[in-house]
C-alpha cells in the first residue's frame, strides 16, 4: 500500500511539474514575445525558463524536489546569463539566435552538467565517482526518451479520438485543443507521468538494454574504420580534405567510436565486455579512434589555412579538437599496462567537464567566435586574398558587432590595387538582403565597379564613378555576367553606347548590349541622368517595332566600328543590318 501510495504521488508531483513546465512553455513562447518590449529580456525569460523546467524535469524523481528546484535554478541562471553575455555581440536579438553555435554551446552546459549534478545531489561527491556518474547520465537519457514517446502516444489517442468523435458530431476535442494553451498544457502533463512511470519501473526500463544493443555494433564499427584506415595510403588523403563535410564525417565517425568504447567499458569491471571477440574489438577500436579524429583536425585546418577563420570553422576547429583529444587519451590507455578500462572511466570524465568549460567559453569573450573570424578575414584582405574568398556577406550580416568593425577595415584597405572593388564589395555585402542575393552578385565578376568593367562608346565617352550604381541588383548581376564572356574578336560581351537620341530630351540615352546565354542577346535601354544611369523601357527595331533579333557579333561591329548614328523620327543607332531606338 505505501509502495503504491509512493508511486501515486510520484505521479502527481510529476504531473504537476509537467503541466507548470507546459503553461509556462506557453507563457514563454506565445505571451512573453508579444508583452516583453526588450529583446533581451525576452531572451532571458523564454531560455531560463526553458533551461529550468528542461533541468528540473530530469532532476525529480532521484532528487528530492526542493533540491532539485534549487539545482535547476543555479544551472539555468549561470547558462542564461551566459547566453545573454553572448548576445551582446550583436545588435539584434534575432539576428543572435539565428547563429547554431551559441544556442548549442547553452544546450551542451546543461545536459552534460545536469547528470553532475543530479550524482552529487544523489550521493555527496557522487560527481566524482564514476558508476554513479555513468548510471545516471544514461538514466537520464532513457528517461527522457520514454517519456517524449509516451507524449507522442498520448497525442495519437487525442487524435484517433477527436476523429472517432467527429464522425457522430461532437467536436469537444477539436474545440479544445484550439484554445493556444491546451496543447502545452497536455504534452507537459503527458510528460511528467511519463517520467513518473518510468522512474516506476526502472527495474525493467533500464539504460543496460540500450547498451548492451549497442556493444553489437563495436566488431562492425571496428572493421570499417580498418578497413578506412587500410584503404589511406592506397587512395591517399587528397579525397579528405575537400571541406568541413569531410572533417564533419571523421569528427563524426570518431564520437560514434568514442560512445561504443564507453558502453564497452560500461562503469565498472563487472559490466564490461567478455570475450576475446569483443574484448578485443573493443581495444582495437579503442586504439584507432585515433585516426578519424586526428585527421578531422587536420581537416578543418587546411580549410582554416586556405579561406580563413569563420564561426563555423572556429566551431568545427573546437568540435574536432575536443574530439580528438578524448580519441588520443584513449589511444594512450592501451599501451599502458594494467587497468585501462579505468583510464578510459576516468578520461570520460574529464572530458565532459571539460566540454562544459569549453562550451561556458564559447559564450564569453575569451572565445568569440565571430571576432576571431573577423580578425582572421581582415588579416586575408590585408594579404591581398581575392575578394572571391573574403566571407564579406558573412562580416556585414552574420558576424554582429565584430564583423560590422571588420568590414570597416577591410574598406579602409586603400593601398590594396583593386581597393574600388573592395569598396563595391563592401556595399553589395551590406545591402544584400539574403545570402542568395549577394552570391549571385559575387558569381558576376569579382565585384568591380561596371563602370571600370563595361566598355563606354563612341570612343571618348566616359562615365562617372557609380554610374550604374542605382540599377536593380539583378540587372547589375547581368551585366556583370555578361562581361565575363567574350564575342568574336576577343571583346568582352558587354558595351554601353551613349548619344543624343533624342535631341528633345534633356538627358542623354543610352543602349546597352549584354551577352546573356550562348547567342542570346540582352539589349537595354537607359537614360543618363546627373551622371547616373537609369533604365528606361526597351529598344525597339526602326520601322518594325517589337524587339529586334541582337546577335553576338552586333558587339564586335560596335567595337571596330561599323556602325553610324542615322536620324529617324528621332536618331538611331545602325549596326548589323539594324536600327535601333530606345523607346520608353
Amino acid at each position: 500500500m505505501n509502495e503504491r501510495g509512493d508511486a501515486m504521488g510520484l505521479r502527481g508531483s510529476l504531473a504537476l511539474i509537467g503541466a507548470i513546465a507546459g503553461l509556462a512553455l506557453w507563457a514563454l513562447f506565445e505571451v512573453i514575445p508579444e508583452v516583453v518590449a526588450n529583446a533581451r529580456l525576452a531572451l532571458f525569460l523564454v531560455a531560463g525558463g526553458v533551461a529550468f523546467f528542461g533541468v528540473l524535469l530530469a532532476l525529480a524523481g532521484p532528487v528530492r524536489l526542493m533540491q532539485a528546484a534549487a539545482a535547476s535554478a543555479l544551472l539555468s541562471l549561470c547558462a542564461t546569463l551566459l547566453l545573454l553575455w553572448a548576445s551582446l555581440r550583436f545588435d539584434a536579438t534575432e539576428r543572435f539566435l539565428e547563429i547554431p553555435h551559441h544556442v548549442l554551446a547553452f544546450a551542451c552546459i546543461l545536459m552534460i552538467a545536469t547528470p553532475f549534478i543530479a550524482a552529487g545531489l544523489i550521493e555527496r561527491g557522487g560527481w566524482r565517482r564514476y558508476a554513479l556518474l555513468f548510471d545516471t547520465a544514461w538514466e537520464i537519457v532513457v528517461r527522457y526518451a520514454a517519456a517524449v514517446l509516451f507524449v507522442g502516444v498520448v497525442w495519437g489517442v487525442v487524435t484517433l479520438s477527436d476523429a472517432l468523435l467527429q464522425l457522430v458530431g461532437i467536436g469537444a476535442i477539436d474545440w479544445l485543443l484550439s484554445v493556444d494553451v491546451v496543447p502545452y498544457l497536455l504534452s507537459g502533463l503527458a510528460f511528467g507521468v511519463g517520467l513518473a512511470i518510468v522512474l516506476e519501473l526502472d527495474d525493467y526500463v533500464s539504460p543496460f538494454l540500450i547498451i548492451q544493443l549497442l556493444r553489437v555494433l563495436i566488431p562492425v564499427v571496428f572493421v570499417v574504420l580498418a578497413i578506412f584506415i587500410l584503404a589511406l595510403p592506397v587512395r591517399g588523403l587528397s579525397g579528405l580534405f575537400g571541406g568541413l563535410s569531410a572533417a564533419a564525417t571523421l569528427a563524426a565517425v570518431s564520437l560514434a567510436a568514442i560512445t561504443l568504447v564507453t558502453t564497452g567499458v560500461h562503469r565498472e569491471d563487472a559490466r564490461a565486455v567478455e570475450g576475446w571477440l569483443m574484448l578485443g574489438a573493443t581495444k582495437a577500436l579503442t586504439l584507432l579512434v585515433s585516426v578519424p579524429a586526428v585527421l578531422s583536425v587536420y581537416a578543418v585546418w587546411l580549410r582554416i589555412a586556405q579561406y580563413g577563420l569563420t564561426p563555423d570553422r572556429v566551431a568545427a576547429l573546437v568540435g574536432a579538437l575536443i574530439v580528438a583529444v578524448y580519441a588520443l587519451a584513449y589511444a594512450a590507455s592501451i599501451p599502458l599496462r594494467d587497468d585501462w578500462t579505468g583510464r578510459v572511466r576516468a578520461m570520460n570524465r574529464w572530458m565532459a567537464l571539460a566540454t562544459i568549460a569549453v562550451a561556458a567559453l564559447w559564450l564569453t569573450p575569451a572565445l568569440n567566435a565571430e571576432r576571431l573570424s573577423a580578425a582572421s578575414q581582415v588579416a586575408r584582405a590585408e594579404a591581398g586574398a581575392p575578394l572571391r574568398q573574403l566571407a564579406l556577406y558573412e562580416m556585414a550580416q552574420d558576424w554582429g558587432r565584430a564583423g560590422k568593425r571588420g568590414l570597416e577595415r577591410v574598406l579602409a584597405l586603400a593601398e590594396r590595387e583593386d581597393s574600388d572593388a573592395v569598396r563595391e564589395a563592401v556595399a553589395a555585402a551590406r545591402r544584400a538582403e539574403t545570402r542568395w542575393d549577394y552570391d549571385h552578385r559575387k558569381a558576376k565578376g569579382d565585384f568591380a565597379p561596371l563602370d571600370q568593367v563595361v566598355p563606354v562608346l563612341p570612343a571618348g565617352t566616359t562615365l562617372p564613378p557609380g554610374a550604374f550604381g542605382r540599377l536593380r541588383m539583378n540587372d547589375r548581376g547581368l551585366i556583370h555576367e555578361a562581361c565575363q564572356r567574350r564575342v568574336p574578336g576577343g571583346y568582352p560581351a558587354c558595351v554601353l553606347f551613349v548619344a543624343d537620341f533624342d535631341p528633345l530630351r534633356a538627358n542623354r540615352q543610352a543602349i546597352g548590349f549584354f551577352e546573356v546565354a550562348p547567342d542570346r542577346m540582352r539589349v537595354m535601354a537607359f537614360e543618363l541622368r546627373d551622371g547616373v544611369l537609369a533604365a528606361r523601357g526597351s529598344v525597339t527595331a526602326a520601322g518594325e517595332g517589337g524587339l529586334p533579333k541582337v546577335a553576338p557579333s552586333t558587339i564586335t561591329d560596335l567595337r571596330e566600328g561599323r556602325f553610324a548614328i542615322t536620324p529617324y523620327t528621332r536618331n538611331a543607332l545602325e549596326v548589323g543590318g539594324l536600327r535601333l531606338v530606345p523607346q520608353d
